[in-house]
């Protein structure tokens, strides 16, 4: 078996497992060490302590691109992205 059916295999076992242990583990077998997220002090840490902390539900609707134009068009009032498209310039 290879290390990354592996690895998704070990993911898909450990998916009931609380956040913070699952971060903690993850960033174990990255790092050799554990995140201190209580008080981070690397970038790494402080993305973990955010996924941990930062539970905005107004995410999920931001990684969509069409949910996100939706999104725009609801708040802008509409009309302003009518096209499938994302050109900002002249084609």
């Amino acid at each position: 078996m290879s290390s990354n059916k592996l690895a998704k295999k070990i993911r898909y076992a450990l998916r009931f497992m609380p956040d913070a242990m699952y971060i903690q583990l993850n960033y174990f077998a990255h790092f050799k060490k554990f995140a201190n997220l209580k008080k981070p002090g690397t970038y790494n840490e402080k993305l973990n302590w955010l996924k941990i902390h930062d539970r905005n539900p107004l995410y999920t609707t931001l990684v969509d691109k069409y949910e996100v134009k939706k999104y725009v068009d609801e708040i802008l009032g509409g009309g302003v992205h009518n096209t499938d498209s994302w050109c900002v310039g002249q084609v």
